[in-house]
């Protein structure tokens, strides 16, 4: 019997959720209860099934309002995207200044732009609300975000995904040494003001309950170039007391793990964050595309997750890409990230479409090695991946990345997960996808695209215009303008 009091939404029609094993579940016909708290409360079969005569009842009788119901009619309902690495003050830079390497990028480019968002409050509240409707446009529904060096400007942002509705893991950055002269901290600023901000961000979500606190603070050393010894290890020390996660960038590029390398006296930066006491099961790494296996032996062993930028990574990290299938065969978990703005574009589904291409690549060089040198095909799985494992990059991987999944219930859509989710609904005329379904020739059958044949066909095409609306926690954040 259901607890009338508790429903808060429900819906009718196909369900789809990525899996624990990368695989793709695709139900139709569903009835999906959704409680006050913004969990799924009950999934069966919307007919025949005693879940759906009993809504069905509920409505008919006026006890459940049809304003509460959503039929998702020949469209779906999947999770919404995990962004796990995204620079917010870099939002104004996305789509340009994108000609140099890594080192020289930051310089000419980016350390500028994020100083200018710590001098303009209004301008840092003007940038982040459109990032915020942006990512909610594009099925975001969570993200892992470095800010800036300012705890305003920073809480700044913390406010607007919350006002927002979206999710946030948001760092204040920490930098005490190679940058701008105006924009740098000194350590003991820096260590002081991390605290503050953590401290900040528990008070604004203090009052409101549980299901609701949808941001949280997290430190974040931006890179060992930037950041010294001490800085380090009073992060590490921080983390620890607060009980925060934590976020960086690791063997990004070449130039950056030469910098390392000359900075370290020949160690890299992956050994040294872990002997700071930086890679452990709640640390989330950037890139890592100059990962050895022995690299990561070291992150499967920590616990430590990637947010692999395969977009970015074509920029800054030409040379290598991320060995996405050698680090899940290591155990290490993996999410996708956006990198803006090293990535040009809003948004994961343009990730995990790169993420399928940069596969591909990588196995045809593989193969191509393979020829040269005349070894035989060594028994190991292809490092090309299918969409279906991008499309559980983009959301269930992400969440298990940034440790959602079992803290907020986040990534999937099964009994008792949090509803965060976005509606795609095909057929609108400004749609990139179409599909024709075809009569037989003999008998006269049509043959209809299944479901799962649209779904990969809006995985290669799909773009906002496809989402219809956009919930976290239950709660509707963003819906498709009608008509548009």
């Amino acid at each position: 019997m259901l607890d009338l009091a508790d429903i808060s939404l429900v819906l009718r029609g196909t369900l789809v959720s990525p899996q624990p094993d990368r695989s793709l579940s695709i139900r139709e016909d569903c009835v999906v209860v959704i409680d006050s708290k913004g969990f799924i409360a009950a999934i069966d079969n919307s007919t025949g099934s005693a879940l759906a005569d009993e809504v069905d009842t509920l409505v008919r009788e006026g006890k459940v309002g049809q304003d509460k119901v959503v039929e998702l009619g020949d469209g779906w309902a999947l999770p919404g995207f995990v962004d796990t690495h995204i620079h917010a003050p870099q939002y104004p830079n996305a789509g340009m200044a994108l000609d140099k390497p890594l080192m020289e990028w930051l310089e000419a480019y980016t350390f500028a732009a994020e100083s200018r968002i710590d001098k303009d409050p209004a301008y840092a509240q003007r940038v982040y609300q459109k990032l915020v409707q942006r990512l909610l446009e594009n099925g975001t529904t969570a993200a892992s975000v470095f800010g800036t060096i300012s705890v305003e400007a920073n809480l700044t942002l913390a406010k607007a995904f919350l006002d927002a509705g979206i999710r946030g893991q948001i760092g204040k950055v920490a930098m005490d040494q190679n940058s701008l002269p105006s924009y740098i901290e000194t350590t003991a600023s820096s260590l002081a003001d991390t605290r503050r901000f953590i401290e900040s961000m528990h008070s604004l979500v203090a009052s409101l309950p549980d299901e609701q606190r949808l941001i949280e603070p997290v430190v974040t050393p931006r890179f060992v170039p930037t950041c010294s010894i001490e800085l380090m290890k009073g992060l590490s020390d921080l983390a620890k007391e607060k009980n925060v996660r934590i976020q960086s960038h690791m063997c990004e590029s070449q130039g950056m793990v030469d910098v390392c390398r000359e900075m370290l006296g020949g160690k890299s930066d992956v050994e040294l964050l872990d002997q700071l006491g930086l890679l452990n099961d709640r640390s989330l790494m950037a890139h890592c595309t100059h990962s050895t296996a022995d690299d990561l032996a070291r992150l499967s062993r920590t616990g430590t997750a990637i947010a692999s930028c395969p977009l970015s990574n074509v920029y800054f990290s030409a040379e290598r890409q991320l060995p996405l299938r050698e680090a899940w065969n290591a155990g290490v978990k993996v999410g996708l990230g956006s990198d803006i703005s090293g990535g040009y574009r809003v948004g994961i589904d343009e990730n995990m479409r790169w993420a399928v291409g940069v596969s591909r690549l990588r196995e045809g060089e593989r193969q191509r090695d393979l020829r040269e040198s005349r070894r035989q095909e060594e028994r190991s799985a292809s490092l090309a991946i299918s969409w279906k494992e991008a499309l559980y990059l983009a959301t269930l991987g992400g969440a298990q990345a940034l440790g959602l999944d079992k803290e907020r219930k986040v990534g999937a859509l099964e009994v008792g997960s949090a509803f965060d989710a976005q509606w795609i609904q095909l057929g609108h005329p400004r749609s990139r996808v179409d599909w024709f379904d075809v009569e037989e020739e003999e008998g006269g059958v049509v043959k209809r695209v299944s479901t799962e044949e649209k779904l990969e066909k809006w995985f290669c095409n799909g773009s906002e215009v496809d989402r219809k609306a956009v919930w976290v926690q239950g709660k509707r954040v963003c819906s498709r303008p009608e008509p548009w």
